[in-house]
């Protein structure tokens, strides 16, 4: 099981990572209207509330595993999709609320599934990285019975 300590470090991690991102995004997408406060605006929204979400989501997902025990791949798997759901949604308000009429369907959608794609692979990544150190730091074996056969 992770600690606090490990789920702030995993997920201020992935702070960093998703605030370059998200502005390079913006500015893909939106070109000229993307200024530096628009851009910031949305940033800040997004990723102000994906911090609480994310450990609110990462704590929930650690309670369903055994203390002791490994979260599996598929569990990884689960715990990211499922907040990458509720982060599209999100996204998609918030980019309406900062670029108005620009955030049509399509680029504010746009905007969001390149955002989410990349996160997707990221977080997945980052809670192996995090799930093998615990598991060294605890004396676990790196992979368990049900998370093997998971491949």
């Amino acid at each position: 099981m992770q600690t606090c300590r490990q789920s702030r470090l995993e997920v201020g991690a992935d702070f960093g990572v998703s605030l370059v991102v998200n502005l390079v995004a913006q500015m893909l997408f939106y070109g000229a209207l993307a200024t530096a406060g628009r851009s910031l605006t949305f940033a800040a929204l997004v990723l102000g509330l994906a911090v609480p979400r994310r450990y609110a989501i990462r704590r929930l997902f650690n309670a369903l595993v055994a203390p002791g025990a490994r979260q599996s791949r598929w569990q990884s798997w689960l715990e990211v999709c499922s907040d990458t759901v509720v982060a599209i949604v999100m996204a998609l308000i918030l980019q309406r609320l900062c670029y108005g009429a620009a955030a049509t369907l399509t680029k504010a959608g746009g905007v969001t599934v390149v955002l989410y794609a990349i996160t997707i692979g990221r977080r997945y990544a980052l809670r192996r990285v995090f799930e093998t150190w615990n598991a060294r730091q605890g004396n676990l074996p790196l992979y368990s019975q049900a998370s093997s056969s998971e491949l």
